[in-house]
């Protein structure tokens, strides 16, 4: 299908928009960025912002679903290229402390509730966007713990929809963890934060493992 030159000047503006408010959140934070900082980077003016984005907060969470979606394709890649069950899983949560460490800033809203009604006609679209991605990837952990069923390695009892937000809950509770308390875990623990993540890991797979 071609795609009309309006349409793709829209979307060169959009890309200017948010690349411009990335830089700004990354560097003052969201709260302290203004639309008027957005529209100063961008080189474009506040009235021409509000074209292509309600709020400051739209174009935050448009952010937060591009870097979801880049999530979502690496620990797909993690699950495909893994020679087995155990390497899949290393690398489901060697992705996830990298996408902390790459987006720091969006990390914690990516795990967040989306605190707005999905189903109201006001609604942006890129609220449903990050609902659907997160289940997308929410299905490729699934799915990964169900092939570790069919070889016998998981336990048959697990309740799936619980154990993929079990582990999506341990999984993040120790990357965060880590992150914060960094001098503490080397200093009471003689550990390295990388040992303190992987021996937390391992413990956590063990947890279902027949």
């Amino acid at each position: 299908m071609r795609i009309d030159k309006k349409t793709e000047l829209a979307k060169f503006h959009r890309n200017n928009i948010i690349a411009a408010a990335e830089c700004l959140f990354s560097e003052k934070g969201l709260e302290r960025t203004t639309m008027d900082d957005i529209a100063k980077k961008a080189d474009y003016s506040k009235a021409t912002i509000y074209v292509y984005f309600k709020n400051k907060d739209e174009i935050f969470s448009m952010i937060v679903y591009n870097s979801m979606k880049l999530l979502r394709d690496q620990i797909g890649n993690a699950i495909t290229v893994g020679a087995d069950f155990y390497e899949k899983y290393s690398g489901i949560c060697n992705e996830l402390v990298r996408y902390r460490e790459e987006y720091p800033l969006y990390f914690e809203s990516t795990i967040g509730e989306i605190n707005v009604d999905l189903e109201a006609d006001e609604t942006p679209q890129v609220f449903r966007d990050i609902f659907l991605v997160g289940e997308e990837i929410n299905e490729e952990i699934a799915v990964f713990l169900q092939d570790g069923l069919n070889q016998g390695i998981v336990r048959e009892d697990i309740e799936m929809l619980q154990t993929v937000h079990f582990f999506w809950s341990c999984i993040v509770g120790l990357i965060r963890m880590a992150g914060q308390k960094q001098k503490y875990i080397e200093k009471a623990m003689g550990i390295t934060k990388n040992e303190f993540l992987q021996n937390g890991f391992a413990t956590l797979l063990r947890s279902i493992l027949t």
